[in-house]
């Protein structure tokens, strides 16, 4: 039972899937994105991570982007289990990164461009759950019918006529409801260094080849505490048992009941046993462990300029392999699912983009971009609800994911410029995939904001985005630990995504 009491290693989807991207990449990595949902053929300095070899477009001299992002997420759970109180129970959690930084930095010289990005490429936020979720809670659930059919012998025994028994129905098995404290937060983000040479062949074709070094840390931190059932027997007519209504941990309840008057040996003894058995199960347990390793993610890209009006934007990143160690205080690893010196991988898949800008009429200009993520080539360590096992890909995902967008930006003036976009994200995992730890939607965003150029050498940029998820759901059966038919269950999840976002980009010809 402790092992169903606390499935916690799966958060670091729950922090990791916060952000645009696919299962585990972020793909809002600046301000100027944020207002537009697409910069896939972007020349300016954030193309350091959008288009690399759009950086040969730049002119010559040193050019910077400084962003930061606010975000917020509601993830939330529903699951409808007839044991838990109430049910249907909504599960809230909250994922915040009140700091999301991105740092570009090149340098233009003739044909070539050397660049340098930081950026948290996945995760960067946290996930609480202050009560919980449905993975720790259904067994604590449990408890009820568990020990309402335990029970239920003994009390017919019991309420058989005297001598044989009180006359009277004991109710012990009248075990009305359950509490506990139950909390889990858990942080994740995969922080990216990345260096680059882009190279211009001529006045079409520029070509990028570079690297990026991803160190990843997790967090975990998590209880249940002071696990207990409700219990409502009958108040005897006579001395023959003292076990009041209220609330009891699950063993010492079981140790009163093992306390009535004329109870065989056998019983006594049967009793005391199963309440040491529910003392283990039901014990407190904490969490505190970390994992962290790092990875090398290799980066291709091409940029095509086709005249004054048009430009195409084209990257391929390779498969981040991850294996991560886990380090955990002593006494803290959540009854076994954490093990110390232990690895668990977390790949990144590999993914492309392609992209493309186009000056519809000297103030107004359009973009699309398509990006698609090798989420079945990954290894993201998935394991199935059940048995805790390793799972292949094949069996949770039936496609790829794939994101498709497209904005539009007007210059007011000279200086000011709106602009305005939207992303469409179709998940491609199966049911078998969801759970209440880990879970991935198709999406729809929306993102608008203004450009702000200061000077020929500063460029602010200040956006907001919106993102509104499909609900998933997912229906199963839940068995219980004692000869009954399965429980039929449906999980809802829901999703939404706020981000607030400013930049500046600014350039030098010289220092």
């Amino acid at each position: 039972m402790k092992k169903q009491l606390l499935l916690i290693t799966g958060l670091v989807c729950l922090a990791t899937m916060a952000f645009g991207g696919g299962i585990v990449t972020n793909s809002n990595q600046s301000a100027a994105w944020v207002r537009t949902m697409v910069r896939d053929a972007s020349t300016d300095a954030d193309a350091v991570y959008f288009n690399p070899a759009g950086l040969t477009m730049l002119s010559e001299g040193f050019h910077f982007s400084l962003n930061s992002q606010t975000i917020f997420q509601n993830k939330d759970v529903t699951d409808n289990y007839q044991f838990l109180m109430p049910s249907p129970k909504k599960y809230n959690g909250e994922v915040k990164a009140p700091v999301f930084p991105g740092f570009y930095a090149a340098w233009k010289t003739g044909r070539l461009a050397v660049s340098f990005g930081f950026n948290p490429v996945g995760g960067g936020g946290g996930a609480e759950f202050k009560t919980g979720l449905p993975s720790f809670e259904t067994s604590i659930a449990d408890l009820v019918p568990v020990m309402q059919v335990a029970l239920a012998p003994l009390d017919a025994a019991l309420g058989m006529d005297q001598p044989l028994g009180y006359g009277f129905d004991p109710h012990f098995r009248n075990i009305t409801g359950y509490n506990a404290d139950i909390y889990f937060k858990g942080t994740s983000v995969y922080f990216g260094y990345q260096l680059g040479l882009s190279y211009k062949i001529n006045e079409i074709f520029s070509v990028f080849g570079g690297a990026r070094y991803v160190v990843a840390k997790n967090t975990y931190k998590g209880h249940i505490h002071d696990v207990q059932i409700n219990a409502s027997p009958t108040e005897p007519p006579a001395p023959l048992y003292d076990v009041p209504a209220g609330s009891y941990k699950p063993g010492d309840y079981l140790r009163a009941v093992a306390g009535a008057y004329g109870l065989p040996a056998i019983q006594v003894a049967t009793l005391n046993g199963y309440a040491a058995a529910f003392d283990a199960a039901t014990a407190d347990v904490e969490v505190d462990a970390e994992e962290t390793g790092t990875g090398f993610t290799p980066i291709l890209g091409a940029n095509i300029a086709i005249g004054d009006k048009l430009n195409i934007g084209l990257k391929y990143e390779f498969k981040t392999k991850l294996n991560l160690e886990q380090n955990v205080s002593e006494g803290k690893d959540g009854a076994g699912m954490f093990v110390p010196d232990s690895t668990v991988h977390s790949d990144m898949p590999a993914m492309m983009s392609v992209g493309a800008s186009y000056r519809i009429i000297p103030k107004l200009s359009a973009s699309a971009g398509f990006h698609y993520y090798f989420d079945k080539n990954a290894n993201f360590g998935k394991t199935l609800d059940a048995t805790g096992e390793a799972v292949s890909n094949d069996q949770v995902i039936d496609k790829n994911t794939y994101e498709l967008a497209a904005a539009l930006e007007f210059d007011i003036t000279k200086s000011i410029s709106v602009s305005a976009g939207y992303l469409f994200a179709k998940s491609g995992v199966n049911e078998d995939y969801q759970s209440d730890l880990s879970f991935d939607l198709s999406s729809n965003t929306i993102g608008g904001g203004l450009g702000i150029r200061l000077s020929d050498m500063i460029m602010i940029n200040a956006g907001v985005s919106y993102t509104m998820y499909s609900e998933g759901k997912k229906s199963y059966n839940h068995e219980l630990p004692i000869p009954v038919n399965p429980v039929p269950v449906t999980d809802s999840y829901f999703m939404d995504l706020f981000i607030f976002s400013l930049g500046i980009d600014f350039s030098f010809d010289k220092f």
